[in-house]
């Protein structure tokens, strides 16, 4: 039988072997198409999940005239097809929206998501977004500014 003092010791020890890092929040902008010439924009924030490197979560909002219009949060994992997830938001007036969105990733070399998301910090990631029968593309850029 181990001693109090050496049981003291040892959890820490063992707790702080099994503890995990929390994935850095990327923080970054976006543009997106919508149809009949009609772009967006807006910012994003996100992160990998610890626990589940191929889940990932976020937030994001809409601006419009340099007011956010709309915001809302985003998950995504990974699958056959690449990675692919949902998004919901609300507008000012309190309406609801939700729709599907995926990565454009076909020749990438990562592994997580966390890694994807590290991507957007040297060059633009681009995807696809739909909302009911409406769709259109997207791009990201990370930025190491919380700012954007």
């Amino acid at each position: 039988m181990f001693s109090i003092g050496v049981r003291l010791i040892i959890l820490p020890v063992f707790i702080s072997a099994f503890a995990q890092e929390p994935a850095q929040t990327i923080h970054g902008t976006w543009i997106a198409t919508a149809g009949h010439g009609q772009n967006l924009q807006g910012t994003w924030a996100g992160n990998a999940l610890p626990e589940h490197p191929d889940v990932a979560e976020g937030t994001w909002t809409l601006a419009s005239g340099g007011e956010i219009v709309i915001q809302g949060t985003w998950r995504a994992e990974k699958n056959r097809q690449g990675w692919e997830g949902h998004w919901t938001a609300q507008t000012g007036r309190g309406e609801s929206m939700a729709g599907a969105w995926g990565a454009d990733v076909e020749h990438w070399q990562g592994k997580t998501f966390q890694d994807l998301l590290n991507l957007t910090l040297q060059q633009e990631v681009s995807g696809w977004w739909q909302i009911g029968n409406r769709q259109g593309n997207w791009w990201l850029k990370g930025s190491q500014d919380r700012d954007h």
